[in-house]
């Protein structure tokens, strides 16, 4: 008997919107960024479907980690050191074409003309670098980061950043200098612990929340 009951909130708002949305499945496409370890890939990679699986067996809501797809895209001649912008390109390439549209077929977003911009499987990403790896794999790194985390990436956001970067070199322009280059990345990119990716699918089901985010010392507070 349990001396407490785990919140099911988070896990209840995802089974919610399956069935609202008629997706068969929900989760994360994954980048690969790095290939210098596959030690460390591999223990990366396990953490974040261990603590996934975690969640939901400590609720007794299997069901719902059962529809979870972990969607990884590996490349190393194209990938390795890739940016946000490469990485948020081959992501709309990969919503747009043959994968994610049989990803979503039957679903409310299963229109030919249409590319999905709401909710999280086809809005944000996890770009998976070698920051984002070193975090799991050494300690001293993980506590000055603020804990294990990986990256995550709001597509459109990183594709608007890029074209404008790329308007003002075509327009030979002097690229205006940011206040703080490192708040602008957060309507970007958000750092988050591992452990924490469910809350922030659950958090990100209306992604216009992804603007409400609290960061502290550079790692998304859930």
């Amino acid at each position: 008997m349990r001396l407490f009951e785990l919140s099911t909130t988070e896990a209840t708002a995802i089974r919610d919107s399956l069935e609202k949305y008629k997706l068969k499945q929900w989760g994360f496409v994954i980048f690969r960024c790095t290939y210098k370890s596959q030690e460390k890939w591999n223990r990366f990679i396990g953490l974040i479907k261990e603590h996934a699986s975690d969640y939901f067996e400590w609720r007794r809501m299997e069901n719902v980690h059962d529809r979870m797809a972990w969607t990884i895209i590996e490349d190393a001649a194209a990938l390795e050191g890739a940016s946000l912008a490469t990485t948020a390109q081959k992501f709309a390439e990969w919503a747009d074409g043959p994968e994610g549209r049989q990803d979503r077929e039957g679903s409310v977003f299963d229109d030919a003309d249409v590319l999905p911009v709401y909710g999280p499987r086809y809005t944000i990403f996890l770009h998976a670098d070698e920051r984002s790896l070193e975090s799991v794999m050494d300690d001293a790194k993980a506590r000055e980061d603020g804990g294990y985390f990986c990256t995550v990436v709001r597509a459109g956001m990183a594709l608007a950043a890029e074209r404008e970067r790329e308007r003002q070199e075509e327009g030979d322009e002097q690229a205006e200098e940011l206040e703080d280059e490192e708040e602008e990345l957060l309507d970007v990119r958000k750092r988050v612990k591992i452990d924490k990716l469910v809350l922030l699918y659950a958090f990100v089901l209306d992604t216009n929340t992804w603007y409400n985010i609290y960061v502290e010392d550079g790692v998304a507070e859930i």
